[in-house]
């Protein structure tokens, strides 16, 4: 008899790594970022994107295009316009949360609490390495 297997249903981050992993290459790209950036401060239409963050309009319509696809941001038109806000919950967190750590303010204040750490060798790397330098003194 064929023995059934069961898959292991993984927890927590293990089961939605792929997931997480696609939303980190999509927003990887410059350009992608940027945009999903901006639209977390509201809604654009496409000539302001491309005003705002100076990308070409081939380029962001092929930008927008994976965006919308991956469903992160969703496009409504008005009249000859398409307006675009971020439609993902998770990017929103993601992207605060980028800019929490990469802000300048924050840039600044974590320069200023990290000063080099002094290198301490441990009494057993030193020891270790006076055992050796000792041997091949002989």
């Amino acid at each position: 008899m064929a023995e059934t297997r069961r898959k292991k249903q993984p927890t927590g981050l293990h089961d939605r790594a792929e997931e997480i992993a696609e939303i980190l290459k999509l927003l990887g790209n410059p350009q992608r970022l940027l945009i999903a950036c901006l639209l977390c401060e509201g809604e654009y239409a496409v000539s302001e994107i491309e005003e705002k963050l100076g990308i070409r309009q081939p380029t962001l319509s092929q930008q927008l295009g994976a965006l919308r696809e991956a469903g992160v941001i969703e496009g409504r038109r008005e009249a000859k316009a398409v307006i675009y806000h971020l439609a993902d919950a998770r990017t929103r967190h993601l992207l605060d949360a980028l800019h929490r750590i990469f802000s300048r303010e924050r840039l600044a204040a974590l320069a200023a609490q990290t000063s080099p750490r002094p290198r301490v060798a441990s009494s057993a790397g030193a020891a270790s390495f006076a055992r050796v330098a000792t041997q091949g003194a002989r």
